[in-house]
């Protein structure tokens, strides 16, 4: 899910061959000045050309850098994939996850889903999940990416937008609350992608938090509170 900023940069970089398969917070715990300047030239040759474009040669001569350290450093296409989009997205929606923690409890759902809606009202964010998707779901390397990308928000959701307790109760339920929730921010990042000014982003993502509210209130209801 870059968003309304910069993301901040890392320290370090990851392992030499580092298997881009491997636990992401050690895959990607860390890039190096040279690795950072290759992922940004490798996201604006996704923006800009797509995923076909973002090569080990084509991002090495975009960045003015030998094909071997990038091999060096990212290990595979691959390696390299999972670094542009941990930058595009990841960390900005580190950065809410964040600052949906310095809510009171009861605000965090709230805050959280509309925070979403900010991020996506950058339609870059969207343009690359379609690239990375579209091609990364047909990649035996990728795809096993995107789907642990997934389960990272799908389990930091319930836990900052206050549904663990929740889920302490009836957790296949919110599981399907989740997924949904998911579901919903992929079709509405195309959708903003496609044509923003038809969008009203803020009141989309207002209308869906009260949505969630209410489903969240009729299961509480449902089960004699939550």
């Amino acid at each position: 899910m870059s968003g309304a900023g910069e993301a901040p940069q890392r320290s370090g970089r990851p392992r030499a061959g580092a298997d881009p398969l491997g636990p992401l917070d050690k895959w990607l715990d860390g890039l190096s000045p040279t690795a950072v300047h290759i992922t940004e030239v490798g996201r604006r040759l996704l923006l800009e050309r797509g995923y076909e474009a973002v090569t080990i040669e084509g991002v090495a001569l975009e960045a003015n850098v030998d094909r071997e350290t990038v091999r060096r450093l990212f290990a595979s296409k691959a390696g390299l994939v999972h670094a542009i989009w941990d930058r595009l997205q990841i960390e900005q929606w580190d950065g809410l996850v964040e600052r949906t923690r310095a809510y009171p409890p009861g605000d965090r759902l709230d805050a959280y889903l509309r925070g979403l809606g900010t991020l996506l009202a950058d339609p870059r964010i969207a343009i690359a999940t379609a690239e990375v998707a579209s091609h990364g779901l047909r990649d035996a390397a990728i795809r096993p990416r995107l789907a642990a990308d997934y389960d990272i928000v799908r389990a930091s959701t319930v836990e900052v937008a206050g549904l663990a307790e929740l889920a302490g109760r009836d957790e296949p339920r919110v599981r399907l609350l989740v997924s949904m929730i998911v579901a919903v921010i992929d079709g509405l990042g195309l959708q903003i992608a496609a044509d923003s000014d038809a969008v009203d982003i803020d009141g989309l993502f207002a209308l869906f938090a009260d949505m969630v509210q209410l489903l969240l209130a009729a299961e509480g209801g449902a089960k004699g509170g939550v």
